[in-house]
């Protein structure tokens, strides 16, 4: 099956919440046997867009449209459109960020998951009956720093196992600090 190519705007949370979420990621594979929990590393999707008509100032535009001095606090897990994330409270700031991507950057609907406010624990490959048996716990913890990214991804994109034959890389980064009121 041919790969396409997509981009995917994210937010990676600091190293030390990245290492709890990934633990979270492996026991669903080894507990469960779900390899689409370990396709992506722990990241918090926003949008994906189309990667041929991206604008190249998209993360500028997407850091400006936070205020600084945000928090996200992970909430517990949650089954969205059939994959698993770590729901997260943002106080708005995912919607923020997702509304400027949708407004700078060529939207794609219908790609490898849902864009959702949490992190991606993937369990798309879990059978419809036994996800309610999947409820993973997760760390009470916080975070105030990340880097939003956009990550170009190469997979099949049409059937449920994307995740079997799937390429990645971050092809651009920055801090996401917010910016100052002037």
């Amino acid at each position: 099956m041919p790969k396409e190519q997509v981009l995917l705007a994210a937010l990676f949370a600091p190293g030390s919440i990245e290492s709890e979420v990934g633990k979270v990621q492996a026991a669903l594979f080894s507990e469960h046997g779900l390899a689409s929990a370990q396709a992506l590393p722990p990241l918090i999707p926003i949008a994906f867009l189309d990667a041929v008509r991206s604008q190249r100032e998209l993360l500028r535009g997407m850091n400006a449209a936070v205020s600084p001095g945000w928090r996200m606090r992970l909430m517990g897990a949650v089954w969205e459109k059939g994959h698993l994330y770590a729901r997260l409270e943002t106080g708005g700031v995912w919607h923020t960020l997702r509304a400027r991507a949708l407004e700078t950057g060529e939207a794609r609907h219908n790609c490898l998951f849902p864009a959702a406010e949490g992190f991606y624990l993937g369990c798309g490959d879990a059978p419809p009956e036994r996800r309610s048996l999947i409820s993973p716990t997760l760390p009470e913890k916080s975070f105030t720093s990340g880097t939003i990214a956009l990550l170009n991804i190469r997979a099949a994109l049409v059937g449920v196992d994307w995740w079997r034959d799937l390429s990645w890389e971050v092809v651009e980064e920055r801090p996401l600090r917010g910016r100052k009121p002037s």
